[in-house]
């Protein structure tokens, strides 16, 4: 196991510590072992294996319209200015790209190639809503988002294609996915969720069995109804949803964030 100080206030000179005194705690995004961290002002890249650090000017935050609270106050981190963000690798000419999306007034994305530092508009814009509470997945040259609507019980899956930097709708699992995470788990799309057909409580693993025919099937799957003896997991199965996967071992187990 390696252990790695993630209190990033300690890398910044301390009179920018005080922009943000929970900088530490933001979300960050990974790909192919580096870390992207964004914080207030600044796109971060780490290397851990190497120690190499980048840092790129965010810029300017856009103006937003509607009345959004505090990430930190509904208890849930969002990225700084509220942007949908995703971070990922070009397949075919293999440039680390970051990527950002913003909604309100109007729909539009910026990219960020670390090659070059600067950021740029595309052409091609989200084709729908992505709320600021969701971390996306970069899987195979693409950016995953994942959209939940609880109450009308939809889902959707939105993709970017880093190369050809256009948008497209994903096919979603077969069962809505109440609260569901998308991510990375061995090379492969998968979404973590309820099962909310299930008459007991049950956390499944949903994966993209095809890309190409964006077929689904469900992976892995673990009863945690609140019945079971266990008095920490019935107190804790109602957030299980939230749950992020993260690797397989050769055993078998299945390593949960």
């Amino acid at each position: 196991m390696i252990y790695l100080d993630c209190d990033f206030a300690k890398l910044l000179p301390s009179k920018e510590v005080k922009v943000d005194s929970d900088i530490s705690r933001r979300p960050s995004l990974s790909c192919d072992g580096l870390v992207c961290m964004p914080v207030p002002g600044w796109i971060n890249v780490l290397n851990p294996c190497t120690g190499e650090f980048l840092r790129f000017p965010s810029g300017r935050d856009p103006m937003i319209t509607d009345i959004i609270e505090d990430g930190a106050g509904r208890g849930f981190e969002v990225f700084p200015g509220y942007w949908r963000m995703g971070f990922g690798k070009d397949r075919v000419n293999g440039s680390y790209k970051v990527v950002r999306m913003f909604f309100e007034p109007h729909y539009y994305c910026e990219i960020l190639d670390i090659n070059i530092g600067v950021w740029r508009r595309l052409r091609s814009m989200p084709l729908f809503y992505v709320g600021e509470r969701l971390k996306s997945a970069f899987v195979d040259g693409s950016i995953y988002w994942l959209e939940v609507d609880s109450y009308h019980q939809t889902q959707k899956i939105l993709a970017l294609d880093l190369h050809t930097e256009e948008f497209r709708s994903v096919r979603t699992p077969p069962r809505f996915c109440k609260s569901g995470q998308i991510a990375n788990l061995e090379d492969r799309l998968v979404v973590a969720a309820q099962d909310i057909q299930e008459t007991r409580f049950k956390f499944c693993i949903w994966s993209m069995d095809d890309a190409k025919e964006e077929t689904w099937s469900i992976t892995y799957s673990f009863p945690l109804s609140s019945s079971t003896r266990s008095s920490y997991i019935s107190r804790c199965s109602l957030w299980w949803h939230w749950c992020m996967p993260l690797a397989i071992s050769k055993r078998g187990d299945t390593l949960l964030l």
